[in-house]
């Protein structure tokens, strides 16, 4: 953990991205998932050099040569639509090569617009989804549950401790629900009502 604005860089992300490349078995298959981060060119590269494949969210407002004319934002290719495909396209004005899918769904205020390193289509992009399977954890590391962020541990190894703590409190709570859901499930609710299909 580190305190500073919300866009550190590559620099930071890199030390981060290189730890966890450590971390994991050879030849190990990695789908990197962010929600609108700030994307770089040395970002791009390193993530193609690993051939990691990526599902990232941008923001509106990145300039984009999709090969057909001037160059635009990734936010005009949005407009009034609800599914767009682009692939081949370049990103900034340095030319990084990747694809595009722009997925707008009902009641959604924002579209998705996702850069990847394969081919678009309505699945690819839906694979960013997959990225809010976390978000209960992070609520439960925040103020809803452990309160993380009002410790006031600076020891990186200390913080490493406490976070094993939590995820093992976290591990435990979680089996004990279960546990005690298929021990004890709720009874259904008696009524009246005649069996429906």
């Amino acid at each position: 953990m580190e305190a500073g604005p919300a866009n550190l860089g590559f620099e930071h992300q890199h030390t981060l991205l290189e730890r966890v490349r450590g971390w994991l078995p050879a030849g190990a298959a990695v789908l990197l998932l962010a929600d609108r981060f700030y994307p770089s060119v040395a970002l791009f590269d390193w993530l193609h050099a690993q051939g990691w494949r990526y599902r990232l969210r941008l923001k509106g407002n990145l300039t984009v040569d999709p090969g057909f004319g001037d160059l635009v934002t990734t936010g005009d290719l949005a407009v009034g639509q609800t599914e767009r495909y682009l692939p081949d396209v370049r990103l900034f004005h340095h030319a990084v090569a990747t694809h595009l899918g722009i997925l707008h769904e009902p009641g959604h205020p924002e579209p998705w617009i996702i850069a990847m390193e394969c081919a678009p289509n309505r699945a690819t992009v839906r694979d960013y989804g997959s990225r809010w399977g976390i978000e209960p954890l992070f609520s439960d590391y925040k103020s809803r549950g452990f309160d993380l962020e009002a410790t006031h541990l600076r020891a990186p190894d200390r913080l490493d401790r406490l976070l094993v703590i939590m995820a093992l409190a976290l591990h435990w709570c979680v089996r004990v629900g279960q546990e005690d859901a298929r021990d004890h499930p709720t009874p259904w609710k008696k009524n009246s009502s005649p069996d429906r299909s």
